[in-house]
């Protein structure tokens, strides 16, 4: 069954939900200082999607071992499982839509990545905080939606025990030249590529924050030399210095790796184009681990032809999945891995829900939440 006959969202007041006034105590209040519980609960609801791959969805056994590990504060809890056909609410059925506004009635903290932002305020009264479970919520720009008083929550942190290992590994295989000798077995050339140790070369950082931070770590444990340009971090343990962005030029004009790792903003889209890429020499290499939107890919394409860099690591696009005849597919000396550097088949969800369990006893005990999202930089 289609959402509407026109394709369009049936809004929350066409259900007619009924708010059950014996679990429910008390309406929206951004200055209230307690959970208004369901049935002397705080009610978490976790949203899945059934086209998601199996990583982002939290299961009944996930829930199981949750309660498990927070055996103290079990009674304290109530978790409910929802879920919908397809990421794009569009496409969400009736039945769906149904269910999900039904469990909103009594949700505190949403835990999700795609749900109706209409009328929140309505359908979802006492609605404290949402979770996403991604790093990055461009998808749900601009927070216009965001009901008065309820708090954003995103994933980062989550991502880093896989992430790390993935950008220790892109890094070596940039110092190797993989993605060059890989070019040169698709071309049947007996091509060989000698290069040098790692240790010692300059990597620059494009955002020095969760992500950022972590690449910075693990180039400094291998012995590299680190610089991060960030506008709002001003240092970094792992970093030989921190730089607003009035100084990537000259940073990267003797860099040998660019690490991509900014959020997706209206700052940052576009941002490495055809000039800035021509800032970096000839030999560098270059990976983007956060978002697509902020290269220009045609741009990219025609530095790695001309030989004006050496090669590239991409695993995040604009759009995704890549279509089939982007020019990408064929650029030389590129590597492609379809957004799957940080997200760990295991540890993903469990890591996520451990982190929205974190969040609940600092409420509770009066402690700053982690992960706020400032709404207003929209990251």
């Amino acid at each position: 069954m289609s959402a509407a006959a026109d394709g369009s969202i049936p809004a929350f007041s066409e259900y007619k939900l009924q708010t059950d006034k014996s679990a429910r105590f008390a309406g929206r209040n951004k200055n209230r200082e307690v959970f208004t519980m369901y049935e002397g609960k705080i009610h978490i609801h976790i949203e899945n999607s059934r086209s998601s791959s199996p990583i982002f969805i939290a299961t009944e056994g996930h829930v199981k071992a949750l309660l498990k590990k927070n055996a103290d504060i079990v009674d304290k809890i109530h978790i409910t499982l929802g879920s919908s056909v397809v990421d794009p609410v569009e496409q969400w059925t009736e039945e769906d839509l149904k269910e999900y506004y039904d469990y909103m009635k009594t949700a505190d903290i949403m835990v999700g990545f795609c749900f109706p932002t209409k009328d929140m305020a309505s359908y979802a009264p006492n609605l404290r905080w949402i979770h996403f479970i991604s790093a990055g919520i461009e998808h749900a720009t601009p927070f216009d939606w965001v009901p008065e008083g309820v708090t954003i929550i995103n994933n980062r942190g989550v991502h880093l025990p896989k992430s790390g290992e993935s950008f220790a590994m892109f890094l070596a295989m940039l110092n190797a030249q993989m993605p060059c000798l890989a070019t040169a077995q698709r071309n049947g050339k007996w091509d060989r590529i000698f290069t040098s140790v790692i240790k010692g070369k300059k990597l620059v950082i494009f955002g020095a924050g969760s992500q950022g931070g972590e690449i910075a770590r693990q180039a400094h444990r291998m012995g590299l030399r680190v610089i991060a340009i960030d506008p709002y971090v001003k240092e970094h343990p792992c970093c030989e210095a921190v730089y607003g962005i009035d100084r990537l030029k000259e940073e990267l004009a003797d860099a040998d790796f660019l690490a991509i790792a900014a959020p997706a903003t209206e700052e940052t889209r576009g941002f490495f184009n055809e000039e800035v890429l021509g800032w970096l020499p000839k030999h560098a290499g270059l990976m983007n681990i956060s978002r697509g939107a902020l290269l220009d890919h045609d741009a990219l394409d025609r530095k790695l032809r001309n030989g004006e860099l050496c090669c590239a690591i991409l695993d995040v696009f604009e759009p995704e999945p890549l279509p089939a005849d982007s020019i990408l597919w064929k650029t030389p000396n590129l590597t492609i891995t379809p957004h799957v550097s940080s997200d760990d088949v295991i540890n993903y969800m469990p890591l996520t829900l451990d982190l929205t369990i974190e969040n609940v006893r600092n409420e509770l005990a009066g402690r700053p939440l982690k992960n706020i999202v400032d709404i207003k930089k929209e990251f």
